[in-house]
């Protein structure tokens, strides 16, 4: 009698497991990744956009508010996050806070949810900027 060769339908079922484990193990640490990666992009534009405001005061304009529309048109037209994150500038008597909030689902980041820095280069959640 000749054996038969193939794969039986356990050790398919198994193989399948194996990928599944190895799937539920991976993608929050990818997921994790990604939103960390999105944070610090959102971090770089936040000090271009501060070195915007900057420069415009060295050029003798005092400080405005403005909103997400005008950021991308004349603070920050290089800012690579202008979907993931809304970009805002709120004038003060002491100077300015920007700050960004995230927009999609994936930047929901209980640790650093909003981003904010201002005019002295602190930056908010403390805890974020490190």
């Amino acid at each position: 009698m000749s054996r038969q060769k193939g794969v039986t339908l356990i050790e398919l079922l198994i193989a399948v497991v194996v990928i599944g484990v190895l799937a539920a193990i991976a993608y929050p640490s990818y997921q994790s990744h990604v939103i960390k990666a999105h944070r610090t992009q959102a971090m770089g534009d936040l000090t271009m956009i501060q070195l915007a405001l900057q420069e415009q005061r060295t050029a003798g304009v005092s400080y405005a508010n403005y909103t997400h529309t005008e950021i991308q048109n004349k603070l920050c037209i290089a800012c690579v996050d202008k979907e993931r994150y809304e970009y805002a500038v709120s004038k003060s008597s002491s100077g300015y806070t920007i700050t960004a909030i995230p927009q999609k689902p994936l930047q929901n980041d209980p640790e650093c949810n909003t981003l904010s820095l201002d005019q002295t280069g602190q930056g908010q959640p403390f805890s974020c900027w490190q």
